[in-house]
């Protein structure tokens, strides 16, 4: 007899599949705009060989009104790269009379037909992996690879996972989320065989935890891939086994996913997979919860650019910005960045003193050190030192109390050392910082949302 636990999973999951199961009508209509699309290409006079659908879509995998359609023109391995490209661009371009080129290793179109956006993408037709030209190549493996493996019933098992992922904000991987990829996903599911068992699986991961498709890895090996892959999480591509699928998965990330994972098992809610809205905060509310917070908010303009460049700058700035505030005896509780795409950028970092004591001890050498007590003795003055369990030590001033002094230094010193980069340019241009009871002032118009979220930890 199946135990009530599992009825109410399944009973569960019936509900979740129900909402995110593209219908017929819609499964048609998209592969209709797709074979409109790949058969307009290849009738179409140029140097590529052929246009083939890929991602989610061509592996029935993905989310009703997703309403994403990846292409990827295939072009002969012999030809130069920036011939490639142009001619790349030149039969995408077709396609639609509105277009943007985007950048990911190289240039390729973005347009939106029907209402669904269409991602038209060159790369080089090989035979296998160890051809590779560039990145995307090894895409239409990843297709096959997964097309070949999943069975029926797995397709919705990684739809749920595909859900929950989204649910709890560890979907994509790209710089902004450093989360989940579609394919890595689906690897995930194939490994461990359903939804459920993914996420028992996934509550139990320790750190720097190994995975692959293709046979048990060797402590040794485990080891070695550990030291080459610099990640949380390594998953071994079974098309290319020199890459780390789960690369972009970061540690916020990979943590986040383990504590929500164990949170469904427990007490499995709906919720993980449409969380409720979030209450978005008055002004007044917003102050209050901030009120005994030392929270220091920079606000800087947007400018469209790659969103991996722009998040990766405001991600790399930001880790820099906590070790420097670490290395002055601040202690960083939390950080996080936002945009909403069109007009401003923040970078928001919690700080665990309000103020520091103007002074500090710092450690010197041990007494019986003669010669590096004199210089430590000369550089201090012996007024300013102190004999401490058989070291000196010395009483001097700190160079800053109050973070703010500090983030406003940083940022100068930013704008200096690398002007030429697109955040330092844009600090340049404009940018606030605030903190204390300046702090409404960063709570206004789109940011509302997602300081609301910052203190409810979402």
């Amino acid at each position: 007899m199946v135990s009530m636990r599992k009825q109410k999973m399944q009973k569960l999951k019936e509900q979740v599949l129900e909402k995110i199961i593209p219908s017929k009508e819609e499964m048609r209509q998209e592969k209709e705009i797709a074979d409109k699309i790949i058969n307009k290409i290849n009738s179409t006079k140029g140097k590529h060989l052929e246009a083939i659908l890929a991602g989610s879509l061509s592996r029935n995998t993905h989310l009703k009104n997703d309403k994403d359609i990846d292409i990827f023109i295939l072009f002969d391995k012999k030809m130069e790269r920036k011939e490639f490209e142009k001619e790349g661009l030149k039969i995408a371009k077709k396609i639609s009379k509105k277009w943007e080129i985007d950048y990911g290793e190289h240039p390729y179109i973005k347009t939106e037909i029907q209402g669904h956006k269409i991602e038209l993408i060159p790369a080089y037709k090989i035979e296998s992996t160890k051809e590779m030209l560039s990145s995307v190549d090894r895409t239409p493996f990843h297709t096959n690879f997964i097309q070949q493996k999943i069975n029926e019933k797995q397709r919705n098992e990684v739809r749920l996972m595909k859900k929950f992922l989204k649910g709890i904000n560890c979907y994509g991987a790209e710089l902004k989320t450093q989360g989940f990829s579609g394919y890595l996903t689906e690897l995930l599911v194939l490994k461990y065989g359903n939804f459920e068992n993914t996420l028992k699986k996934v509550s139990g991961w320790k750190e720097n935890k190994v995975l692959s498709l293709t046979g048990k890895i060797s402590k040794t090996k485990e080891k070695e891939l550990i030291k080459k892959f610099i990640s949380p999480l390594i998953f071994l591509d079974p098309t290319d086994d020199k890459r780390n699928v789960s690369a972009a998965v970061s540690k916020e990330t990979y943590e986040k996913l383990k504590k929500k994972a164990k949170e469904f098992l427990k007490k499995p809610l709906i919720e993980f997979f449409f969380p409720k809205p979030i209450k978005i905060l008055s002004k007044k509310e917003f102050m209050k919860k901030v009120r005994n917070k030392n929270l220091i908010i920079v606000e800087t303009g947007y400018e469209k650019i790659h969103e991996d460049v722009t998040f990766g700058q405001l991600r790399k700035f930001l880790g820099k910005l906590s070790k420097e505030l670490e290395k002055n005896d601040f202690t960083v509780l939390r950080e996080k960045f936002w945009s909403d795409e069109k007009e401003k950028m923040l970078l928001v970092i919690e700080v665990k003193e309000k103020k520091l004591k103007a002074e500090k001890m710092v450690k010197g050498p041990p007494i019986e050190m003669k010669e590096h007590s004199k210089k430590f003795l000369q550089k201090h003055g012996k007024k300013k030192t102190k004999k401490i369990k058989g070291h000196y030590h010395a009483k001097i001033k700190r160079k800053h109390v109050k973070t703010e002094t500090l983030v406003k230094e940083f940022i100068e010193k930013e704008i200096k050392v690398n002007s030429e980069k697109f955040l330092s340019k844009r600090f340049k241009k404009k940018h606030f910082i605030y903190s204390a009871k300046k702090l409404g002032k960063a709570f206004e118009g789109t940011a509302k949302e997602f300081l609301s979220k910052y203190l409810e930890k979402k």
